[in-house]
């Protein structure tokens, strides 16, 4: 294989990925990512392509044999957070490409499409399947949540996410939960004559921080933070209720019925769920995870490193199927930020760690 050729290649493919401008409310360039992907796999002979969509959400599941369960199922989702417009005019500097996405995760984009281009011209192609998804970064639940639910299957699944080329195999559940403090209104010169939500909301933070202390730094347990506070309208008026939004990342162990159960003990009022999305939850000796492992070594000539994250990803919904998953994919700075960048070196490891396993594994 030609490196020159493989590289330009990569860097070519990334580019173009990032100039769509494919945010969430831009549904015609959500179609136009999906469309970009759709038509280069068009080009590789013997492929079975499946296009879906979900409430306007498009997806593409490309397979290397006819199946709806392939062995090892590769995902990018190729929507991304706003930018400004230069943003996505992508600049190839060095050893890098900076650009909305181009670290999460247009890169992987674009190593998965070679990859699968290259895998399917193989006399006998490996039994994987590519799914492209539009709506990771407003939830996944239309993207590769719809595609798990609909019977998209497979053995192992790997989300190409950018993980600086670790192997993440436990990601943190999500829940957003919602308090409602009721108070008893009176004017601000006669407390006495009302109750006052504020106060309570005081008092029901300095209990919920008594159950769950916030770290002082990445520490793997649950935190329940409190991220939005609404209520009150007049100056001098004690107000009727206080609202609450708390953004709660639980480890596996913590079930969301007890944290609920421990939130509504610091608070007089209804703590409800609001939204949750489940843990990743893989074991790090499984076998298709060691066996990613090994191809990393083999590649890199360097011990694999193997760990947990704090936020959420799409290989949730196949690992609450009791199906392996991790996050693997390369190595960038600055996600969501004016200086998003993806190291290019980096993007050409992961295209032959990637190819390396499958050549193990199918």
């Amino acid at each position: 294989m030609n490196e020159t050729s493989l590289r330009d290649d990569i860097v070519r493919l990334t580019c173009e990925l990032i100039a769509i401008p494919s945010t969430d409310d831009r549904p015609e360039q959500l179609q136009a990512v999906i469309d970009y992907a759709e038509q280069y796999a068009r080009a590789v002979p013997g492929v079975f392509i499946h296009r879906d969509a979900c409430e306007a959400k498009p997806n593409l599941i490309v397979t290397l044999r006819d199946t709806h369960t392939p062995a090892i199922m590769f995902n990018a989702h190729l929507d991304v957070v706003a930018a400004r417009p230069e943003q996505f005019a992508p600049d190839v500097r060095g050893d890098r490409i900076y650009g909305r996405a181009s670290q999460d995760m247009k890169g992987s984009g674009a190593v998965l499409l070679r990859l699968l281009r290259d895998l399917a011209s193989r006399p006998q192609p490996p039994d994987v399947g590519f799914m492209f998804v539009s709506d990771e970064e407003i939830g996944g639940e239309r993207g590769t949540g719809y595609l798990a639910e609909r019977g998209w299957g497979c053995q192992f699944f790997l989300a190409a996410e950018p993980t600086d080329m670790q192997i993440c195999y436990a990601q943190k559940g999500v829940m957003w939960v919602e308090a409602i403090l009721p108070g008893k209104p009176a004017h601000g010169s006669r407390p006495w004559d009302g109750s006052n939500a504020i106060a309570s909301l005081r008092d029901g933070l300095v209990a919920l921080e008594q159950r769950f202390p916030t770290p002082d730094e990445p520490a793997w347990l649950t935190t329940v933070v409190p991220t939005v506070v609404q209520g009150g309208a007049t100056n001098n008026r004690l107000p009727e209720d206080v609202r609450l939004v708390f953004d709660v990342r639980h480890v596996p162990e913590d079930q969301p019925a007890d944290i609920i159960a421990a939130m509504q003990q610091c608070f007089a009022g209804k703590v409800q769920l609001i939204r949750r999305g489940s843990p990743l939850d893989t074991n790090p000796n499984d076998g298709y995870v060691q066996q990613l492992a090994a191809a990393l070594r083999e590649v890199t000539g360097q011990a694999p490193q193997l760990y947990r994250e704090h936020f959420a990803s799409d290989a949730r919904f196949y690992s609450d199927k009791r199906i392996p998953a991790v996050c693997f994919g390369p190595v960038g700075a600055g996600l969501h930020s004016d200086e998003e960048w993806v190291d290019i070196s980096s993007l050409v490891v992961l295209y032959h760690v990637l190819h390396r396993f499958v050549q193990i594994v199918a």
